[in-house]
């Protein structure tokens, strides 16, 4: 790990970036770890990111702040295989009704034998993020990596908040309030799982990045990564087509797009999946487990947790991924899931 000083400077590091040209990945890493260490002012930091946002953050640049993220972060380990499922939020819809798709997801992916840390915090520009659906289901949050670990061993699902893994990041914290527009920090979140996991479902809400996210996640050597966006939304989506950009073994392995038709799902409008607060989610969340709801929330749950299902290496195609998760939810294996996560997730945090 380099000093800011070894590369010029924030003189030299906003000079480069306000003249268009790409900084090396040593530099932005050297640039965003003298943020997260508390030694930029807000002004710098200001300056940085919309520098960035304006030029358009490179592959490099992307990589080398997520090295600076996981040089700063709280201690995660985890066994092998582990998977995440998260999107960068930031959808219009999400603002409105979000509907916690992910955090759904990764209950269906686990009873079906998928071994999951999500990596999710409270909601910042959505009606619920997946920590608040999270805490309405019973479940106990804010665990340290001991507690996370053993909640994976044991019940085959884990959460990673965010906040208590990142720690650095209440340094960044009130000038991203203050500018309140998207930056590069939306993407770093989802980019920099603690435990370093290399099997993803990411979804961007950003069309325009998702091309350089599943670079990202090929350049940092992904073993299997979705990279999806859904007609706007930062999820495979039943609204429209969903473009899916997959990574395998650190290379570009594909990018295709898929109709829920091909699935033999509805076409739906944006209100037949929407969401609310966290209560309004846990709620439909308990429908859907339970079976009594097999409507179009249930559908995209579905067809999120069939695409994490792919990823973890349980189903060879997005098809029968979705087959399994049905089967799973129609068992009721996904309440008993979320029962055993409770009951882990309370002894790890010593409740």
């Amino acid at each position: 790990m380099t000093d800011i000083g070894d590369h010029g400077g924030w003189p030299a590091i906003l000079t480069e970036l306000t003249q268009g040209r790409d900084l090396s990945s040593q530099a932005a890493r050297a640039a965003l770890g003298t943020v997260l260490e508390g030694d930029a002012t807000d002004a710098q930091l200001a300056a940085f990111i919309v520098a960035l946002r304006m030029k358009g953050e490179s592959v490099a640049e992307i990589s080398g702040m997520v090295d600076a993220m996981l040089d700063n972060a709280a201690p995660l380990e985890l066994p092998e295989g582990v998977i995440d499922i998260v999107g960068t939020g930031g959808s219009a819809m999400r603002r409105r009704a979000a509907l916690s798709v992910s955090t759904m997801s990764c209950f269906v992916a686990s009873a079906a034998g998928a071994s999951v840390a999500k990596h999710g915090n409270v909601g910042a520009s959505s009606t619920s993020g997946s920590f608040d659906t999270l805490s309405a289901l019973g479940v106990t949050t804010g665990l340290d990596g001991p507690g996370v670990r053993l909640c994976v061993e044991e019940a085959g699902l884990g959460f990673v908040y965010a906040k208590a893994f990142h720690p650095a990041m209440r340094f960044a914290g009130p000038v991203r309030s203050q500018l309140a527009i998207p930056t590069v920090f939306n993407l770093l979140g989802p980019l920099s799982h603690p435990g370093r996991v290399l099997r993803q479902l990411i979804g961007v809400s950003d069309a325009a990045m998702q091309d350089r996210v599943a670079a990202t996640f090929a350049a940092r050597g992904s073993r299997h990564s979705w990279v999806v966006h859904g007609s706007g939304l930062d999820e495979l989506t039943l609204t429209g087509p969903t473009r899916i950009v997959e990574v395998r073994d650190g290379e570009l392995s594909g990018d295709f797009v898929i109709e829920p038709s091909d699935f033999s799902l509805e076409t739906v409008t944006e209100e037949a999946i929407a969401g609310g607060g966290p209560q309004d989610n846990a709620r439909i969340a308990l429908e859907i487990f339970a079976g009594t709801d097999t409507g179009a929330r249930r559908d995209i749950v579905a067809l999120n947790s069939g695409a994490a299902l792919v990823v973890a290496g349980l189903a060879a195609d997005l098809a029968e991924g979705i087959g399994l998760a049905m089967d799973t939810l129609s068992s009721g294996a996904v309440l008993d899931k979320l029962e055993a996560v409770k009951a882990v997730s309370a002894r790890a945090g010593g409740a």
